[in-house]
């Protein structure tokens, strides 16, 4: 519950503000759009898509130093809100504010000034949409019942990456990769960059 003496939860909207003149400017951050559990499509809709690079998706992460020398490799296989513990699987969001958020919500104890922000472009036809899961997806502790969607994908190396509604961002979605899949050497472009996280949204996660 908030009091009056703690900052609000910033908006993906604030969140976009606050980070534009953290990075070079890059391509057009993709739009998103809202899943529902039967969408029309298995794959991404033309908003969804990068424009400056045709045929494929553009993908963004915040990571730490650990992992800054590779951002969308495989690495301990920490349990998510898709997937278990031992499935091999990467979070990544569809613009830079959303992995914000996400690295926010995320941190173990007080967020770090410095990070970095990773990007990188998949091929389209390699990302599909999960368009069946539990109503119970957006609850914590994390679901068994929604971690097996992601496992039973990852397991059947269906794809390299499948698109997953956000908790976090309504409407939002964020993007399962897994790094271990035939297709992993298809990741291309990927770009880091240092940026410094604003004192006024690493204080709202301070506990």
């Amino acid at each position: 519950m908030q009091t009056s003496h703690t900052p609000p939860i910033p908006t993906e909207k604030e969140l976009d503000k606050a980070l534009k003149d953290t990075f070079p400017a890059s391509d057009p951050v993709s739009a998103t759009v809202h899943l529902t559990a039967t969408p029309t499509s298995d794959s991404l809709g033309a908003s969804e898509r990068s424009a400056a690079h045709p045929g494929t998706v553009t993908v963004y992460r915040i990571v730490g130093e650990d992992q800054k020398d590779k951002p969308f490799g495989a690495g301990p296989s920490k349990a998510g809100r898709w997937t278990s513990e031992g499935t091999p699987a990467v979070y990544a969001s569809l613009s830079p504010s959303a992995a914000l958020l996400e690295f926010l919500a995320h941190c173990e104890g007080e967020p770090p000034q410095t990070a970095y922000l990773a990007k990188a472009h998949l091929p389209r036809e390699r990302v599909t949409v999960v368009h069946a899961y539990p109503s119970t997806w957006r609850e914590r502790p994390y679901r068994s019942d929604v971690q097996q969607v992601g496992d039973a994908w990852s397991s059947a190396h269906q794809s390299l990456a499948a698109q997953v509604p956000s908790a976090l961002s309504e409407e939002s979605c964020n993007i399962l990769i897994n790094p271990e899949h035939v297709d992993a050497p298809l990741i291309q472009g990927v770009h880091v960059t240092a940026i410094e996280i604003d004192e006024r949204l690493r204080s709202v996660t301070r506990h």
